[in-house]
């Protein structure tokens, strides 16, 4: 592994913990929540390097990091979006915005519409990814708890 890389991983575990002060997360919930940062976006430059588009590359890390803040809420007893919201910022295609409204200003239509477009998609990518995982969670849970009151009233009969 590149020492960029780890560098990369380290700074994004870095700027989720300090977004994490500013969203007024403390002890634990911090600390889950960067290195819920490192996680996405590690897995984002794994599907990066392996060959897939940003957005795809982006849908995959978004579906991990979903994944892994409906664990860490249901272990720290918290809503997901303690660990969410904080654990995305890597995440955030603030460069892109910030390009197309540079474009924008600079009437270069062109390149503004282009890097508009794909930070849409990027920008849609990450929003299927948690609507997806957020989605099966509630189902799971909803089913997991139907059974237990189906399995208690079975028990009283």
């Amino acid at each position: 592994m590149d020492s960029h890389v780890i560098i990369e991983i380290i700074a994004a575990a870095g700027s989720t913990f300090a977004f994490g002060i500013i969203f007024n997360l403390k002890g634990k919930k911090l600390i889950y929540a960067s290195i819920g940062g490192a996680i996405g976006w590690a897995i984002y430059i794994l599907f990066k390097y392996s060959g897939n588009s940003d957005p795809v590359s982006f849908f995959y890390s978004s579906v991990g990091l979903t994944i892994y803040s409906e664990i860490m809420a249901r272990m720290l007893k918290t809503p997901v979006t303690s660990t969410l919201i904080a654990s995305l910022i890597p995440l955030v295609p603030g460069s892109g915005v910030y390009f197309t409204m540079s474009y924008a200003v600079e009437h270069r239509v062109q390149e503004a519409t282009q890097k508009g477009i794909e930070t849409l998609m990027i920008t849609l990518a990450i929003t299927m990814g948690i609507i997806v995982v957020s989605t099966f969670a509630q189902i799971y849970y909803k089913f997991k708890r139907y059974q237990l009151v189906k399995r208690k009233i079975r028990d009283r009969r």
